[in-house]
């Protein structure tokens, strides 16, 4: 019988697999990755997709006592992915949120693998570059293929001159706004590639530079465009070695940004009619309601999250727009979906990540330690992040199912910690990529400081803030229990108990509650016991008077109570007017389906006055 082998003989062979296993680290998660995009819930898929994605971490932890090399974001994305469970608990359709959060869990460790990697950083970059060009030359290419009926003006008038040019071979249709989002964070990593290249290779980096240019171009993404034009005008700034001429040139560059918006305000007073500048501002109008919005539905499940992916769409227009069929996917900012979809938890992880990893931008930069070549690909590395959360504060592709775009936010990411550490740690005699390298301690101390704020806020305010947990506790089982497609009556009717003995203790807490009386007003609302609605919103509405929900639901608890004059007062400051008037026609019909004529009657009066006003 054969004796085993002690550890300290069988350690070698380990480090061996190891090392083996770093040199394909790129492709342990992308099971994962494809398993969330195509929505292979099956729980044998689900699990082996897991595991693979895992695998490297547990090596590591065996091999050298640690799942990762230093990363410098760990704790931060520790914590992105424990709000995304919690938002996985408050979705009313988990079915719906799985392939988003599994997307998530897998750009998470592809944001490990490119840190824990044995392959070149330039190798990586190289990478990316040509996987982003293939994404650009497919869109680039089906372009007059695709269904873009409501992509007008003159860029997509090019977009199918020149798409046109192939022969159909589409596959499946993308979201131009999620190819910005896939594309704009590698455009400079292709543009130094090519500044870097050889002579015979330079040809292929500046066709690849251009494809992705005009891919973005085509895109007509306004966010992906001034996040690139702010990345740039920092890469010019950090490029000009004389701290005068920095200065000078960092004034120029907002000067001239503050000249453009005085251009732009100046036409729009003038009352001149400028095609691009109207098509922006009518998007941004459109963007700051939906922003509002948005913000005032997070009110309701500051706590826990709706869930990530297409959950949103129904719970916006069942609680903040009161209409019964969905209306919009996503909420069209990085922030407020993280927030949303995650819960303060969510938000306050991506806030964490964007301190530390810019924390330890600032702190690679200042230690002068990059060489002349590793430099320029680090920047253009960190200002393709830049690009994405810039663009982040005007849209969310990356959470906007199928989430496609997502995993290449964590591979810059990656890219970027990765070329910053080696920087810094490869003159190390004795180091090398496949182990531990030195820690750079960031430091914990906002952590502290943020924790024991926190703390302190929670003694001094517990009242308020338990009211608001019992509050979005009943927001979640209210949502359960009005849109679950998968609950009996039985237990719908469970679910909603359970939601109004939350919001009663909200009540119990803080009579003024906004959030449990708007939704104990929604509640009866909807079983038509106006008079308590009208109790509950009246006492929402004293302390949000500027919410759509609130002012739609009273007002309509108004209506049917016969008091016009109030009703009116309220309907008339809706955003959309066009909007509440057709709903008013379906009401007038509806309710005299029902053998109420007096209410039929109402509504068709308060849609006569409605349209006497606009």
């Amino acid at each position: 019988m054969s004796k085993a082998l002690p550890y300290s003989d069988f350690r070698p062979r380990l480090i061996d697999v190891a090392d083996r296993v770093a040199a394909f680290e790129l492709i342990w998660p992308i099971p994962l990755i494809v398993v969330g995009m195509w929505g292979l819930l099956e729980p044998i898929v689900v699990g082996i997709a897991v595991v693979l994605a895992v695998f490297p971490w547990l090596l590591r932890l065996i091999v050298w006592g640690r799942p990762t090399q230093p990363a410098y974001v760990t704790p931060s994305l520790f914590l992105f992915g424990l709000s995304g469970l919690v938002g996985m608990w408050a979705a009313y359709n988990p079915q719906m949120s799985w392939p988003m959060f599994l997307t998530l869990l897998g750009s998470i460790c592809l944001f490990f693998a490119f840190v824990n990697t044995s392959i070149h950083p330039t190798r990586l970059a190289e990478a990316v570059v040509i996987l982003a060009g293939l994404v650009a030359l497919y869109f680039v290419g089906q372009y007059a293929h695709f269904d873009y009926q409501w992509e007008t003006g003159r860029l997509a008038s090019l977009g199918r001159i020149t798409g046109a040019v192939l022969p159909n071979l589409a596959v499946f249709i993308p979201h131009p706004n999620a190819v910005a989002g896939f594309l704009e964070g590698t455009f400079l990593l292709t543009v130094v590639l090519f500044w870097r290249s050889r002579s015979s290779e330079r040809f292929a980096w500046a066709g690849l530079a251009a494809l992705i240019a005009y891919g973005l171009l085509i895109t007509q993404s306004r966010g992906s465009w001034l996040g690139l034009g702010i990345a740039i005008g920092l890469g010019l700034i950090l490029s000009i070695r004389n701290r005068r001429i920095r200065l000078i040139t960092a004034g120029g560059l907002v000067a001239g940004l503050g000249g453009a918006i005085f251009t732009v305000a100046s036409l729009v007073n003038s009352g001149r009619q400028v095609p691009v500048i109207s098509s922006a501002l009518n998007t941004a109008d459109d963007r700051w309601l939906l922003y509002r919005n948005s913000f005032n539905l997070w009110g309701d499940y500051i706590f826990t999250g709706i869930g990530l992916g297409d959950v949103f769409a129904m719970i916006y227009s069942r609680y903040q727009l009161l209409i019964q069929v969905p209306y919009l996917t996503y909420s069209h900012n990085l922030y407020l979906t993280v927030g949303l979809g995650m819960g303060l938890l969510g938000l306050i992880a991506l806030v964490w990540l964007l301190l530390s990893f810019y924390t330890f931008v600032v702190r690679v930069e200042l230690s002068r330690s990059l060489s002349k070549r590793s430099l320029p690909l680090f920047r253009a590395a960190w200002l393709g992040v830049t690009v994405i959360f810039v663009h982040g504060l005007t849209d969310a592709p990356q959470f906007s199912a199928p989430g496609w775009s997502m995993p290449m936010l964590f591979a810059l990411l990656g890219l970027s910690v990765t070329i910053g550490r080696r920087a810094m740690f490869q003159a190390q005699e004795g180091w090398s990529p496949s182990e531990p390298s030195p820690r750079i301690h960031l430091g914990w101390t906002l952590a502290t400081i943020a924790a024991i704020g926190l703390i302190v806020i929670g003694v001094a305010f517990w009242r308020p803030i338990a009211s608001l947990w019992y509050a979005n506790l009943g927001a979640v089982y209210q949502t359960r229990a009005d849109l679950s497609p998968h609950l009996n009556e039985y237990d719908r009717e469970v679910a909603s108990d359970k939601a109004i003995v939350y919001f009663a203790n909200a009540l119990d807490l803080n009579q003024s509650q906004v959030v449990a009386n708007r939704r104990f007003g929604l509640m009866a609302l909807d079983k038509q016991i106006f008079d308590v609605a009208v109790t509950y919103l009246e006492r929402a509405y004293r302390q949000e008077p500027l919410n759509q929900a609130t002012l739609k639901a009273l007002g309509l608890a108004y209506l049917w109570t016969g008091q016009l004059d109030s009703a009116n007062n309220l309907l008339s400051q809706l955003d959309d007017q066009n909007d509440i008037a057709s709903e008013l026609g379906v009401w007038h019909w509806w309710w005299g389906t029902q053998d109420r004529d007096d209410l039929s009657q109402n509504a068709a009066e308060m849609q006569r006055r409605l349209a006497r006003e606009d």
